[in-house]
């Protein structure tokens, strides 16, 4: 099977096995990516972050109402993505907890008033996807939208996926060139340090 064929395989099943979860599970998916993210140990390496970038979970995605809640409370800056319909592509705007919501495209939810963020002041970047591998591989929807936000941060910001526990794999993902690796995992159940993995990976590759 080709690369391309492989990825479209993983994004069936991961829709699939998602859309099987129950609201209950969601639910508690989102309490425990907060805590994980937020736990002492981890804030001890964001004190030093100041802006977040992050998604409007819709649907059975992995949830970050309560991470957004989190980010609001430490009284840090947040963007989302808002689709520019004059371009055809995303780019980051700031959102705040008073801000109306208007469904974009996709339905995706966004800010009536996009006010442009900076990438530069972003220094954490929260990011879905249907399937990731320890090392930090992931699989999108398809629709490019990470492939062209992503390269707009600066070197150095960290990127942070998003995924319940079933949506890590062990083997490695199919990728392309332009395809950029995560640095953490965060799942309901663990946190993945790919930075790490692929470290040991190339101690043990000689």
């Amino acid at each position: 099977m080709d690369a391309a064929s492989e990825k479209q395989r993983l994004r069936v099943e991961m829709k699939r096995r998602r859309a099987e979860l129950t609201h209950n599970l969601v639910r508690e998916a989102a309490y425990a990516g907060a805590n994980a993210l937020f736990n002492p140990r981890l804030m001890n390496l964001f004190n030093r972050f100041n802006g977040f970038a992050s998604y409007m979970s819709i649907g059975n995605e992995f949830p970050t109402d309560r991470i957004h809640h989190e980010i609001f409370r430490a009284n840090a800056p947040l963007c989302i993505p808002y689709f520019q319909p004059d371009f055809r592509s995303y780019a980051w705007s700031a959102f705040a907890p008073s801000d109306a919501l208007i469904a974009g495209n996709m339905d995706i939810p966004e800010p009536a008033n996009p006010r442009i963020a900076d990438p530069a002041a972003i220094d954490v970047a929260l990011i879905p996807g249907l399937c990731f591998d320890v090392c930090g591989g992931r699989i999108g929807y398809g629709g490019g939208v990470y492939d062209r936000l992503l390269p707009k941060l600066r070197a150095g910001t960290l990127r942070v996926a998003l995924a319940f526990d079933f949506q890590v794999v062990s083997t490695d993902l199919p990728q392309e060139a332009h395809d950029l690796k995560m640095d953490y995992i965060v799942t309901e159940k663990q946190w993945i340090d790919c930075r790490l993995a692929r470290r040991l990976r190339r101690v043990r590759n000689g």
